[in-house]
């Protein structure tokens, strides 16, 4: 069975931080409704759609990445009748994920209290951007603001440039898998206390929090935190450097770590104009972490020009070997077609709900009593309406048929 087999989720959100929670535990075998709101549903439906390429018989890649694993309904919460429908599943379920801007919950009486009168023993999880509470609630949010305001792109690019922010939704991301990691705990509690709880997620504090301990160096040492590029402020070498084909980070940053490093440089055929730099580097002096600090700059340099005389492969090789942490600058194309990354199960092949199928990134958590993991097809808007009010409610055609024709739910064709 899976990890999460029996527990019963409504997913009311949108676009990637809520969809990644849910999708989390759905990969981990949540029974998870995604609940989208009428035509034309969820906003990353329509994402990408400009570009052809990026979609896959009307589907987007947010949807077919985060709705798998996941029934979908359409459901009109501003209409009596779908409200009360949407009670009757809350009723059911365990778990109801929101990730409204404050005030939309308790607008659509979806809020924890509402619910918690239906249900007493639901857990509520909402993510917003600046969490329910602080002068800062109701300011809109997404990734790259959050990431501003946490300061984590302050502290991200090259130390002349400007600011950068990180590749990846790294704010939705992160602040997904906390909802998950609450949600989880809350489910813990629940089953000590017998009643639920409402679990305020704020993307902004999870940022923060991310921050570890360059935030403590902050406020211990008043000194800003800079921004370092591809380096460390406390390390040497820490950076990514070019090899005679593509970029080599390496990350020899304990006296361990270079005393290896400086080994296999030794018993390397390399060419005399590179002599001096590895005589350099070799000094006894260096194998301390402190004067590698103090000879940063040269440090890189001979390295650099090392580097630049094998192939990045040839290093990776070699250097992998003798236990030094190195690794190759990938592209996305690289990563996905990675050996290690494929034997993992990241890389899966997931069904499209009209035919076919697409690969996406598989679910990062592996749990040794866990059945395999398997993958359902994301669904498309209002697909299975009708067979989640009648198998899980118990609606006769009769009553969904009514509901279609009240505007309070929406069946696909």
């Amino acid at each position: 069975m899976k990890i999460l087999d029996g527990l019963k989720v409504l997913d009311l959100t949108t676009i990637v931080s809520g969809p990644y929670a849910a999708s989390l535990l759905a990969d981990l075998g949540a029974d998870v409704i995604k609940i989208e709101p009428p035509s034309p549903g969820d906003s990353a439906r329509v994402f990408e759609s400009t570009e052809p390429r990026y979609t896959m018989q009307g589907l987007s890649p947010h949807i077919m990445t985060l709705s798998r694993n996941k029934r979908g309904i359409v459901i009109n919460l501003r209409n009596a009748n779908g409200k009360r429908t949407f009670d009757d599943l809350v009723r059911w379920a365990d778990v109801v994920i929101d990730n409204y801007r404050p005030g939309v919950t308790q607008r659509l009486k979806v809020d924890y209290p509402s619910l918690c009168e239906v249900n007493s023993r639901i857990i509520t999880c909402s993510i917003t951007g600046y969490g329910q509470t602080g002068p800062g609630r109701d300011r809109a949010a997404l990734d790259a603001c959050i990431q501003a305001y946490a300061g984590v792109m302050g502290i991200t690019g090259e130390p002349d440039g400007g600011p950068m922010r990180a590749g990846p939704l790294y704010g939705d991301a992160s602040s997904g898998m906390a909802a998950a990691f609450g949600i989880l705990a809350a489910i813990i509690a629940r089953d000590r206390t017998g009643i639920g709880q409402h679990i305020d997620i704020s993307m902004l504090d999870v940022q923060v929090s991310m921050l570890t301990y360059i935030a403590t160096m902050q406020m211990m040492s008043g000194l800003p935190a800079a921004r370092w590029g591809n380096q460390h402020a406390l390390h040497v070498p820490y950076n990514a450097y070019p090899t005679a084909d593509g970029f080599l980070f390496v990350a020899a940053f304990l006296d361990n770590h270079w005393a290896a490093l400086m080994k296999a440089l030794g018993r390397m055929d390399l060419p005399d104009s590179v002599r001096a730099d590895v005589d350099f580097l070799r000094q006894e002096q260096l194998l301390q972490r402190i004067a590698r600090l103090q000879n940063r700059e040269p440090i890189n340099d001979a390295i650099a020009n090392v580097l630049k005389h094998r192939t990045r492969d040839e290093w990776l090789a070699d250097l992998s070997a003798a236990g030094i942490p190195v690794a190759p600058v990938n592209g996305v194309a690289d990563t996905v077609t990675d050996p290690h990354v494929l034997s993992r199960d990241m890389i899966v092949d997931i069904p499209h709900p009209t035919g076919g199928s697409f690969k996406a990134p598989g679910n990062p958590i592996k749990m040794s009593a866990a059945d395999p993991d398997t993958f359902g097809p994301p669904p498309l808007l209002g697909q299975h309406t009708a067979a989640v009010l009648q198998d899980v409610l118990g609606y006769d055609p009769s009553k969904i048929h009514e509901l279609i024709a009240d505007g309070a739910i929406e069946q696909a064709e």
